[in-house]
């Protein structure tokens, strides 16, 4: 009896020894930076058992903090959000990370991206909802060294927590709760865009790197309601000149007073339409301008982040004004998403939208 009950200490104290393993399937929880770099942030929620309200957590207080939700939700400098916050010090500034189950965090994603809709638009709404989530489980642990999972804005997808949330698209997600994007068994890098103006992107019309399979041009033809279906912007040639040297100063190449643009020399994609290269010839040098940099090259502060609309456009002369005519908003790789609403009007169902923009994809249940 003594032999077997030593056995057995044996195995408890073994057991306890084996360090903690992550189970191979995809975690539910997702960690996202609602807010950085900042030197003072007002919470509400539960902190060591004790709900506080409106409390301020400043700098040069002892970090991190946790805070847990009361009623289902915690309050950040006066916006609502599920899930629990660690608020922690990153380069000697308060970011604040919002840790919730990624169904809660598509509430506060999907009407940022898609926007309003109405009933008859669902189909689109349940097609972004799967691409959203997909993104998120494909980028689990993207900023692992800084203790998170993505950003709430632009660099990853825009998240504003329970101050968007809406009752037709919470259907949405919840009709599709658990569905991504999978290619070869793993979730795609789910890329969407606003408006693709007739022919989606390739991704590398868009950025560097190894293309896959299910980023390929594809004709659309159903994002004519888009108010960006074309566009035009004119400037005159003194202000055309003035901003293209400055915009290649932030791209890293500067251009003295003595050497003077002489022309513009522009490659495309035969297919996407997309301008995916740019030779600036001056009196002294060409400069190649690679795709991922086109749209901050032609930007202006009239354009939002100074990025040119699209990079599907062309230029001409009239006058004295250059003319910038072009189709789509952004960057046009993946899934366009008023084609997305476009093609839920004349009834595809989102299996037939997502098919339709990520080739070769399967939905999968996670």
């Amino acid at each position: 009896m003594v032999k077997w009950l030593n056995i057995l200490i044996l195995c408890v104290i073994c057991v306890n020894c084996i360090p903690f393993v992550q189970p191979k399937r995809y975690q539910r929880l997702i960690r996202v930076a609602i807010l950085t770099g900042l030197d003072s942030i007002n919470v509400s929620g539960i902190k060591e058992n004790q709900y506080l309200e409106n409390y301020k957590i400043k700098i040069n207080d002892s970090l991190p903090v946790f805070i847990k939700p009361y009623g289902n939700k915690v309050k950040v400098n006066n916006n609502f959000y599920y899930g629990h916050l660690e608020i922690k010090k990153i380069n000697n500034k308060i970011w604040v990370i919002n840790i919730l189950d990624i169904e809660d965090y598509l509430k506060g994603v999907v009407p940022c991206e898609i926007g309003k809709i109405n009933e008859r638009l669902i189909e689109a709404a349940k097609a972004q909802a799967i691409a959203a989530r997909t993104y998120a489980y494909a980028h689990l642990n993207n900023y692992a060294n800084l203790g998170f999972d993505l950003y709430a804005t632009v660099k990853d997808q825009v998240y504003e927590g329970l101050s968007t949330e809406d009752t037709l698209i919470n259907r949405a997600i919840l009709k599709t709760t658990g569905l991504v994007l999978t290619y070869q068994g793993k979730p795609i890098d789910a890329k969407y865009h606003s408006t693709c103006g007739g022919y989606t992107a390739d991704f590398n019309d868009a950025w560097s790197g190894n293309s896959v399979p299910y980023l390929k041009s594809v004709e659309c033809g159903f994002c004519d309601d888009s108010p960006y279906s074309y566009w035009k912007k004119e400037m005159d040639k003194k202000e055309f000149f003035k901003n293209l040297r400055n915009n290649l100063y932030q791209i890293g190449i500067s251009l003295p007073d003595t050497e003077l643009i002489k022309s513009l020399k522009f490659k495309r994609n035969s297919k996407s339409k997309r301008v995916v290269e740019v030779i600036i010839i001056t009196n002294k040098h060409n400069h190649k301008i690679p795709a991922y940099n086109i749209r901050r090259l032609f930007g202006s502060e009239k354009d939002p982040g100074r990025l040119l609309k699209s990079s599907y456009f062309n230029t001409y002369v009239k006058d004295n004004k250059i003319i910038i005519e072009g189709r789509g908003y952004g960057h046009g790789v993946g899934m366009c998403q008023f084609g997305a609403m476009g093609m839920a009007k004349k009834g595809k169902n989102y299996k037939k939208i997502l098919k339709h923009y990520y080739p070769g994809t399967k939905i999968t249940r996670f």
